[in-house]
């Protein structure tokens, strides 16, 4: 009973970020876990971080470094419900590009973010809290 009133809560919570001008997307954080999740470093960090793997603060308005990069990318119009559903396979492969891309940027702290991946990191260098 515990774990579905945990699951109603975490809908709940999710369907109040997506419906605020945020731009984080759940379908990026699923996207992400799915391409790096078999890396039990960055599943680790994925999990305590959630959305701030590509955020920081208590506003998902900011963007760490890997987020910006990420942003570049991916505009949040292309990424509504309705293509969501509709487009899944190819939603899935642009998220999959734009992770495979930014790999090879550079974080602020000097690594690549795919470096930063693979040592089981977090790929963003996260900012001073706003």
């Amino acid at each position: 009973m515990k774990n579905v009133c945990v699951w109603l809560l975490s809908i709940v919570v999710l369907g109040a970020a997506v419906a605020s001008p945020v731009w984080a997307v759940p379908p990026f954080k699923k996207a992400f876990d799915e391409n790096y999740g078999s890396n039990e470093g960055v599943k680790k960090v994925s999990d305590e971080l959630k959305c701030n793997v590509c955020h920081y603060g208590k506003t998902k308005k900011n963007l760490n470094d890997y987020g910006k990069a990420l942003h570049q990318l991916l505009k949040k119009d292309n990424f509504k419900e309705e293509r969501i559903k509709n487009e899944g396979d190819k939603v899935k492969a642009e998220l999959e590009a734009a992770f495979k891309k930014v790999e090879g940027e550079k974080s602020k702290g000097g690594e690549t973010f795919g470096e930063r991946l693979k040592a089981g990191k977090a790929p963003g260098t996260p900012e001073e809290a706003k």
